[in-house]
């Protein structure tokens, strides 16, 4: 069994994302400020994710809300109070106007939030897209405008990197490609796609026997080697596939410290605490890397991948509906995630 412990129910993940997503306190806001007059409220700046503590937990933390909906459309109706306050307070946050304001600001301000907060706002366009609840789908044409500027400050950016950002934080290159890729997919920005694509190429066809014994920090909540090799399970043919994916993690052996969970020590701590989320992240990928050995009938890589998966989950999973703040503000996201 993949997920012995104890899993969050929709319910309980609900309850957390509402209770962020209508917090304004504490805010860190991340606003350069250009005169003495540009000292703005974050509501007033962000009227959809001024909330959350910051910009992409909230987008990310609007997105759950979405995600939960749906499964709970799906299976259960939405007759419970959950879904309908958060039908409500999405239909508020996302409106066509807000949304203007917050593609505005992103325009207005072309490296911000790049490329996490990106991600995952044109992951929530996509969402609202796909979505089989008309309330949820309406909102839609309203976020075309968030995606579009995100996937035209996209095409900016890769125009001129010159380099990825190899770390396990936000400014993480192929974390937020993956992302953006997949919404560009679904909202048929093929050019976005092409451009993401040449660029993960260039970056990383010729990667190599990545070092994971150099991960990990103390406040990774990514593994910078497995969000590459999740980027490229997308980007490259199966052929090139089954050359680059064994090359690449020939150094990942069952005793490599990022399979196993770190202790977080002051939960309070909000660096630390990232640590919950670097379990989940890094089970997620596992389970996305194990199928592709599955399928080429390497049963035993599979299931070394997805034996280390019940342990890094559990300790995030726990903190994702937790009272303490500075993990319950971005977890709830993650631990839905890794168990879909």
């Amino acid at each position: 069994m993949l997920f012995p412990h104890r899993q969050p129910s929709r319910k309980q993940l609900a309850a957390v994302a509402l209770e962020n997503v209508t917090r304004e306190f504490p805010y860190a806001a991340h606003h350069v400020q250009r005169d003495h007059a540009d000292l703005k409220q974050p509501v007033d700046m962000h009227p959809a994710f001024g909330n959350s503590f910051d910009w992409h937990s909230s987008v990310h933390m609007h997105w759950l809300l979405t995600q939960l909906l749906e499964a709970e459309y799906e299976s259960e109706g939405l007759d419970a109070p959950w879904a309908q306050q958060a039908l409500t307070i999405l239909t508020e946050h996302l409106s066509p106007a807000n949304l203007e304001v917050e593609a505005a600001y992103m325009r207005a301000n072309p490296s911000w939030e790049r490329p996490y907060g990106w991600a995952w706002a044109a992951e929530l366009a996509s969402a609202l897209h796909t979505s089989h609840l008309p309330q949820l789908h309406s909102l839609a044409a309203g976020a075309a405008v968030l995606a579009g500027a995100v996937f035209d400050l996209t095409l900016n950016w890769l125009d001129t990197a010159p380099a990825p950002v190899r770390h396990g934080l936000h400014t993480n290159t192929a974390f937020g490609l993956r992302r953006i890729r997949r919404a560009a997919i679904t909202l048929e920005r093929n050019d976005v796609v092409s451009a993401v694509d040449a660029t993960a190429r260039r970056f990383y066809a010729g990667d190599r026997a990545w070092p994971f014994h150099f991960e990990r920090s103390g406040h990774d909540f990514l593994s910078a080697g497995l969000c590459e090799a999740d980027l490229m399970l997308e980007v490259l043919s199966s052929e090139e596939l089954e050359t680059w994916l064994p090359a690449f993690l020939s150094e990942l052996s069952p005793d490599s410290e990022v399979l196993t969970p770190l202790t977080v020590l002051d939960p309070t701590d909000g660096h630390q605490s990232h640590l919950y989320g670097l379990g989940l992240t890094v089970a997620a990928s596992l389970i996305r890397i194990a199928a592709v050995f599955a399928d080429w009938g390497d049963t035993a890589r599979a299931e070394q991948l997805r034996s280390a998966v019940p342990a890094l989950m559990a300790p995030g999973l726990e903190a994702a509906v937790s009272d303490e703040y500075m993990s319950s503000h971005w977890i709830a996201t993650f631990a839905w995630e890794a168990q879909q």
